[in-house]
Parts: structure tokens; sequence; C-alpha cells
């Protein structure tokens, strides 16, 4: 059974319509001779032409289909690189929130949500997507500032993070808004903007395919219609929370993606590789064990992500499912946590039974064993998802019993009571 049978065991979902298929493994050729030349202009080219940059249209509203279909490409990618896969995985996300957010007639306008999402699919936008954190000795710094202006407003400051940078159509971003909150703008004309300044390469090393570099915005004019979440909008926290979410489950996808292909190369190596006795080296029972181990811990990563996936699925309609809201963005991020230190712990274990042979020629674990170190390092790093493990271990409600079943189940039940009152 491949890794890729594996998931469809594990999760009970067909991992891709059959008709994306061909146009799925035509991309990942595509990437792959890319990589080979040093170029991925024909690998964005291959995407863009097929339908696979605009499943948000075709399952708009369904976020369990939706779901399905991006974690096929995002994994298959992430089996040959990464970095380009997280690239993908930005346009992915946003895209997929917008077009699964479940706003209701109070607040936030499903109308603004649902324009954004058609002028998305029908001018066949790739989206860039930054949360204009910036690197400075304070965490979790806003480097970008809004300013109202007549009919809209002024950006201006600098943003370290934005993937798919040079490649993408539209930019989505966060600015604090001048004696405000926060809100979420987007500008349609990312490229050749002289109020836009697209950096160099930030990683220019072990992620450089996935077209991460800094912003900086010089007065960028932003209508007051570009506006997707008002600062002032009740429902604007809700969509934060809800594309987080689906940051958060879409990024370990690809890392588990590195990590399936970690254990086919380690299988592919113990089956045609003998040793001094002359037997396959697969038929030695510490090997046996060993991949036993890798195939597990990845299955208990998957199932996990699957779990929370079917969370996400379940808000249909906000504010009314706040409850189950909270309890998805918890659960991806326990998955993200889960996944990205598997398939970290995957590919180095895979790397050790192959041995030196990964660092000769262009052996394909030599380039996933850098890139997968990046998983644990965001959206939201280790160390955040542990402190609030640990914060919520250490309050007032017992961890035995029903509060440590269902992921803190009498906690979200309460919550989830007054989300569906």
């Amino acid at each position: 059974m491949t890794t890729e049978n594996r998931k469809n065991a594990a999760s009970n979902e067909p991992l891709v319509g059959t008709e994306s298929q061909p146009e799925l493994e035509s991309l990942a050729l595509a990437l792959e001779a890319g990589l080979s030349q040093g170029d991925l202009k024909s690998f964005y080219q291959r995407f863009r032409s097929s339908h696979l940059p605009f499943l948000s249209g075709r399952f708009a509203r369904d976020t369990a289909s939706l779901f399905r279909e991006c974690f096929a490409v995002l994994h298959r990618l992430g089996g040959i690189s990464a970095a380009a896969a997280i690239a993908v995985e930005n346009h992915y996300y946003v895209s997929s929130a917008i077009a699964t957010f479940p706003a209701s007639g109070q607040g936030l306008s499903a109308a603004r949500i649902q324009a954004v999402h058609r002028l998305l699919n029908e001018k066949r936008l790739l989206v860039a997507n930054t949360n204009a954190k910036v690197h400075s000795g304070k965490l979790g710094e806003f480097g970008v500032k809004a300013r109202r202006e007549r009919g809209g407003f002024l950006i201006s400051g600098y943003a370290a993070y934005t993937s798919l940078a040079t490649e993408a159509d539209l930019l989505v971003f966060i600015a604090q808004i001048e004696g405000e909150r926060p809100a979420v703008f987007f500008t349609e004309s990312l490229q050749g903007n002289q109020a836009i300044e697209i950096g160099p390469y930030l990683f220019p090393n072990a992620m450089i395919e996935s077209d991460t570099r800094s912003i900086t915005f010089r007065e960028l004019f932003v209508p007051a219609e570009n506006v997707i979440a008002p600062a002032d909008d009740e429902q604007s926290e809700a969509l934060f929370a809800f594309e987080m979410a689906w940051h958060q489950l879409l990024i370990p996808v690809v890392y588990l993606g590195a990590a399936a292909r970690a254990i086919e190369e380690a299988r592919r190596f113990l089956r045609e590789t003998r040793g001094r006795d002359g037997n396959p080296l697969s038929e030695l029972d510490g090997m046996i064990i060993d991949m036993g181990r890798l195939v597990l811990e990845y299955d208990a990563a998957s199932s996990s992500l699957w779990l929370a996936a079917r969370a996400l699925a379940d808000v249909r309609e906000l504010p009314r499912d706040a409850g189950r809201l909270k309890r998805a963005v918890e659960l991806s991020s326990v998955a993200k946590y889960t996944g990205t230190r598997a398939a970290e712990a995957i590919v180095g274990s895979a790397r050790k039974i192959i041995g030196a042979r990964v660092f000769v020629g262009n052996h394909v674990l030599s380039r996933l064993s850098q890139e997968v170190m990046f998983g644990p390092l965001g959206p939201e790093v280790s160390a955040v998802i542990e402190r609030r493990a640990g914060r919520q271990a250490l309050s007032e409600l017992p961890f035995l019993g029903s509060n440590s079943t269902d992921f803190r189940r009498s906690d979200n039940a309460q919550t989830n009571a007054k989300g569906d009152a």
C-alpha cells in the first residue's frame, strides 16, 4: 500500500476528485522539472492554467470537500518541495477561508466576502498574504499602519513575511488603523505597483522556492470597499480565527507530504539494498520495526489533522457556531503542532536509515531535510501552542474526567451551548 493509499484509508476520504488527478500529476512533473532547472516559472504557468488554484470557486461554503481537495494538492507537492508547496498553501488558505466563511446577516457583510471570492475566481488571481508582523525587539508587533483618507486608507510600513510575493496578483494584509483596531485589507495590484516594494528573498537558501520576501508599503491608497474585515465589525475577530484555522490545518499537510515521501524513499532503499549476506535490508526485523514506527507516527498525525478538519466543517453559521469555531481553532492548533513535529522526526529518521546517500547528487531527502525544520516555526510557533495547552491544564478545571476527553470537552460544551443558543 502506498503512502497516498494509506492516507485514503486513514481518513476514509478520497484524496482528490478523479477529474483533478491528471492535472495534479502534470503539476507535480512541472515542479520536479522546475526544481532541476532552478526556475519555477513553468510550474506557475502550469498551475495558473489548471483549475487547481481555483478550487474555492467550485467548493464555496463546502469546507469538507474543499479541504480534501487542497489536501491532495499540498500533500503531493509537499513530497517534492515543501518550500514550493508552502507558497501554494498561502494562496489556498486565504482563498479557502474567504470561500467558506459562514458569515450571517449580522456584522461582517456576506456580500463583501462574496465579492472578493468572485474576484479571485472570475479573474483567476493568485493570492499572497501577510500578517504585517515585523522583526523587532517586541514579539508580535505590527509593522503596517493605515491612516484614514477620504474614500479609503493610506497604507505605510513594513511586513517581514510574504510568501508567493512575486507570483501573486492580489495581496491580502492586516494593518493597524491609527487610533483603532487592526483591519484586513486587499489590493489587486501587487505586481508593478510603485507604492509596494517587494524585497529580496527572506530565506535565500533552504526555503527559497516559497518566494517569501519582505514588503514595504509607501502610502498605498486602498479604497474603503477593499476592506475585507473592518476594525469595528463584530465578526472580524471570527474571520481572523477562521482564517487561522485554515492556515493551521493546511501547513501540516505540506510537511506530512514531505514525511510521506521520506517513508517512501526509505521503503525503496530498504527493498533495493542488500546486506553483506545478500538479503534485502527490508527483511531485517529491526528495519521492519523502525519503518513501522514511522508509519504509525505519520498515521497518528494525519488522524489529528482530519479530526480538526471535520471540526472546522462543523462551523456552518456565525455567530451561532462561535463555540464550534473555538473548538476548530484549538484542534487545528493541535494538528499543526502534531503534524509538523511528526514530519520533522520522520524525515530525520528516514535520513538516518538511508545514510549518507541522502546527500549525494540531488536526492529529494537532502532538500526536504532542510525544508521540514521550518514546519514548527509558524504560523503559531510550538512554544505558543505549548503555553496555551499548559495554561488550560493548570486552570481551575480538572484535567481528569470529562475535561480530558474530546479535547477539553467540558469547557467547549459550555461555549458551544452559548454559541448554539
